[in-house]
């Protein structure tokens, strides 16, 4: 009898699984973006007795997260082969979403929502990961043109959601970013190491290269730092949109030699940040960036441009440092001023940890979506 009873336990739980909703990510691509981070680092905090997850992307060659995601056992498929996203790609999106069964999509690329969006009869998620100005003209209109075929709308910020409100749906409500971050000190000593460097200040940036990143702002704060502290070392990781774009840089920085290096893409990026005495964000755009939450965790201390949502987690003299953007003099001063002042530096880089464990955790994300994944399903 016994027996027969955790039989029937067992196939009742199974039947408690296959009944779970499945929710697919659709995103470009999965490279080593901010976005595609917050998938991949969410996957760890994802209730799987509660749903069953899977994930989407579309550009070949973005897949530096795809072998994470599938040891975690999920689910991963490309949907694109290289030539864009068009309709073809939204098609076999949609017979996958079919033949798999899957429940609920969740968007996080404003080019895919506008292709996706038309062609699919299930709940649809979509968060803007940015502000809207920094989308390309055509890629803005499409994505408000289909706007009113979301189920919910998440922004990762206020900055977002404010640059949102006039489109269909009004104003979208906001889940902000959260991260979880742990460093060894042998990978610090060995991204240390890996530099030729000693006591040298580093000065680290982390930041695709792509429009509105301000990686030029970068080159010109450095420029003005070094000829203050000539001892100094700027560092700047991340992978270029455009191909020439990452040479340009090297080229416009090389009469700095080695105190300005441009390693693009690295997978050891947390590293860096962890081992730098100063994290800098140059940016011209910004929705709430990865890259500025992770050193608040890591405990390095932040100068940041005022873009987008980063007034919001940089508050100025309390968690780090503030500059308008565009302003090379004033962010070459900050970052100077945090280098001299260890004391008022260490007192804010302890603020800002202690803001984004209690405000900006991972699990909290992944909890305010999984409520709107049963919101969107039953609602």
């Amino acid at each position: 009898m016994r027996a027969s009873t955790n039989s029937s336990r067992i196939s009742t739980q199974r039947n408690d699984l296959k009944d779970r909703p499945q929710v697919l990510h659709l995103i470009k691509g999965l490279g080593l973006g901010g976005a595609e981070r917050l998938i991949a680092e969410g996957a760890k905090c994802w209730d799987r007795q509660r749903f069953q997850y899977s994930v989407g992307y579309f550009v070949p060659w973005k897949d530096q997260l795809v072998d994470q995601l599938s040891r975690s056992g999920i689910e991963v498929t490309l949907f694109g082969n290289g030539r864009g996203i068009g309709i073809r790609s939204a098609l076999r999106v949609r017979s996958h979403l079919r033949s798999a069964g899957i429940d609920l999509v969740h968007i996080h690329s404003p080019g895919i929502a506008s292709v996706v969006r038309p062609v699919v009869s299930i709940p649809v998620v979509y968060t803007e990961h940015n502000v809207v100005d920094s989308y390309h003209p055509l890629t803005r209109r499409a994505n408000e043109w289909t706007y009113g075929l979301n189920t919910v709308v998440v922004a990762v910020s206020d900055a977002v959601a404010d640059s949102v409100a006039h489109a269909a749906g009004g104003r979208p409500r906001v889940i902000v970013n959260g991260v979880s971050c742990a460093v060894t000190n042998e990978e610090t000593a060995a991204v240390r190491a890996d530099l030729g460097l000693d006591g040298t200040p580093l000065v680290v940036h982390v930041g695709n290269i792509r429009p509105g990143k301000g990686h030029d702002n970068l080159v010109a704060t450095a420029r003005i730092a070094l000829a203050s502290q000539p001892d100094l070392t700027f560092v700047s990781i991340g992978v270029e949109k455009y191909p020439g774009m990452l040479v340009r840089l090297r080229d416009a920085s090389a009469d700095l030699g080695d105190h300005v290096r441009f390693l693009g893409m690295r997978s050891d990026a947390l590293a860096f940040t962890a081992s730098g005495d100063v994290f800098v964000n140059p940016s011209e755009v910004e929705g709430l960036p990865v890259a500025i939450l992770e050193a608040m965790d890591l405990g390095t201390p932040v100068v940041a441009t005022a873009a987008g949502g980063v007034p919001s987690i940089v508050r100025d003299g309390e968690t780090g440092r503030l500059v308008p953007v565009n302003d090379p003099e004033a962010l070459a001063a900050a970052t100077l001023e945090t280098l001299s002042d260890r004391q008022s530096a260490r007192r804010m880089a302890e603020a800002a940890r202690a803001s984004v464990r209690s405000q900006y955790s991972l699990e909290a994300m992944v909890g305010a979506y999984e409520s709107v994944y049963e919101e969107a399903l039953h609602g």
